[in-house]
């Protein structure tokens, strides 16, 4: 019998159709500074081809940590590595902390691929959002987990460690000797998660892999990095692990980033913000006239949205009725890696998209309720 697919699978199918509000990549259009930056590309590209790696590497990544409020970030020390993408960045981890013989605890729900790349290497657990916050890890610990995964901002639920909960969970880490491991791929989305996490980790003493991303800020056609920095006792299996799935990643991408980052830092994120929010609203405005519909993440900030059905049934037949009409969602299911079950009823909308393109998909969906789901 065939595996269920994974979330990757069913977002493969969406690539061209019609209303994609299935990936969490962005496909809207590029703000005026982006179109601006985007004929400077060739200027880009021969400045790349000419500055030593080193320094293009450190531009970028200081220009990128700095535009999200890290300013601690060890790029300076050589602790910061660049990858094609944050998925990359996991397979790398997946292989250290397996030659490390580390047990994880990771969050739960998640993206599927985080829990399935590791779970090849390492034995997992799970961990729900609220132990995460109130830093109970006792349970956790008594399974054997030497190393805590945490996606903060969380995909799909929007979930985040703020501040204070974030000082308790990198404060027990380091006085259970935990390693922490963040994928904090949707931190630009939410200001609540820009906080100087590593001046957080560095005056506690946390050992920690934290992985950044690029590739759902801004709608580059897949030209983006992954982004790993680690602690100092992490330093000498990461760089042997990220050298063993490449070279190096493209200058060109370096440079383009450093540019993004800059762009972003004066204004690029308050409009990234503000498209989101407002495709959020026109969203929400839609589930409040549907009778049986609810957005179970009221909080959440990042780029997409959970939407709540009576039954795992009535989501089926809900998300049919859009594709059938060209409009694809994400299942829910496989966020849920432990308990599929959990999943069931909900499916998840991207909101990095042009609001014509939410508003044609949100009708579509109050047609789709009252004639799957009978709630007329």
């Amino acid at each position: 019998m065939d595996s269920p697919e994974n979330l990757t699978q069913h977002e493969q199918k969406a690539i061209d159709s019609w209303i994609n509000l299935s990936d969490g990549h962005p496909r809207h259009d590029l703000t005026s500074s982006q179109s601006a930056l985007i004929d400077r590309l060739p200027e880009l590209f021969r400045t790349a081809s000419t500055e030593p790696f080193e320094k293009l590497e450190r531009q970028a990544l200081r220009a990128f940590m700095s535009a999200l409020g890290q300013h601690s970030a060890p790029v300076e020390t050589g602790r910061v590595f660049s990858l094609y993408s944050s998925s990359v960045a996991t397979m790398a981890l997946a292989n250290a902390l397996a030659e490390l013989n580390h047990r994880v605890a990771l969050l739960h729900p998640t993206f599927d691929n985080i829990h399935d790349i590791l779970s090849r290497s390492v034995k997992i657990t799970s961990i729900e959002e609220a132990a995460c916050a109130q830093a109970r890890l006792d349970e956790i610990i008594s399974w054997g987990a030497t190393c805590l995964f945490i996606t903060t901002p969380n995909n799909p639920t929007g979930w985040v460690l703020q501040r204070q909960e974030f000082e308790r969970v990198v404060r027990v880490c380091a006085e259970r000797n935990i390693l922490l491991c963040l994928d904090t791929s949707f931190r630009g989305f939410d200001a609540r998660a820009q906080f100087d996490g590593y001046e957080v980790l560095h005056r506690h003493g946390a050992q920690y892999v934290v992985i950044e991303d690029t590739g759902k800020l801004w709608p580059m056609s897949e030209l983006k990095l992954g982004i790993v920095a680690v602690s100092e006792g992490m330093w000498p299996i990461m760089r042997k692990a990220v050298s063993d799935v490449l070279l190096t990643v493209s200058p060109f991408v370096l440079k383009l980033v450093e540019s993004l980052s800059q762009d972003a830092a004066v204004g690029g994120l308050d409009r990234l913000h503000d498209l989101i929010a407002a495709n959020r609203r026109r969203v929400a405005r839609t589930v409040a006239a549907l009778p049986g519909v609810t957005l179970p993440d009221p909080s959440s900030r990042i780029s997409a949205v959970r939407l709540a059905f009576p039954s795992a049934e009535a989501a089926e037949r809900v998300s049919s009725d859009l594709l059938g009409n060209g409009i694809h969602v994400l299942p829910c299911r496989q966020f849920h890696w432990a308990r599929p079950e959990e999943g069931g009823h909900l499916f998840r909308v991207a909101l990095a998209r042009n609001p014509d393109v939410i508003e044609a998909a949100m009708s579509r969906l109050g047609a789709a309720v009252k004639s799957s789901v009978g709630l007329d």
